[in-house]
């Protein structure tokens, strides 16, 4: 095999590999989009509401780093702001770093003045679960609270 045969191969490759991926996030992000019209909610793929700082601050693991948000569900739940959304950090000292990524959920109050800058409770989907799964666990949990 030549080099510039080779070179092909691996454009190739790397670009099946990128549809690939781009097919699967595309099939996650529409049932994410039904799960929320389903529930009277909106999606967003990104942090719009720049929720990861404030819920790094409420992660259970100490030492958490670099908290993002992702695939968010939100909505209006009587006088609450209520946001379910997969939350991706890193756990570990140097070398024993290990990636997280679980769907949590937590409610503010729709006053800023009751707020206080406090999010409320934050809570977690069950781990086995795949990611999907997470986000209908918490609207079970959030809907039977109600």
């Amino acid at each position: 095999m030549t080099p510039l045969e080779f070179l092909i191969f691996m454009i190739g490759i790397t670009a099946a590999a990128a549809a690939v991926e781009a097919g699967r996030r595309h099939r996650h992000m529409a049932a994410l989009r039904r799960l929320a019209a389903e529930r009277g909610m909106h999606f967003s793929a990104v942090d719009r509401f720049r929720l990861a700082p404030r819920v790094a601050q409420r992660l259970p693991v100490p030492g958490a780093a670099a908290v993002r948000v992702l695939d968010l569900l939100y909505g209006v739940e009587r006088n609450n702001y209520r946001y379910i959304f997969a939350t991706e950090y890193t756990t570990g000292v140097l070398r024993s770093k290990t990636g997280v990524r679980r769907v949590a959920t937590f409610a503010e109050p729709r006053d800023p003045a009751l707020a206080g800058g406090d999010i409320g409770e934050l809570m977690f989907a069950p781990d086995g679960l795949s990611l999907v799964e997470q986000y209908r666990h918490l609207l079970s949990q959030v809907e039977s609270a109600t």
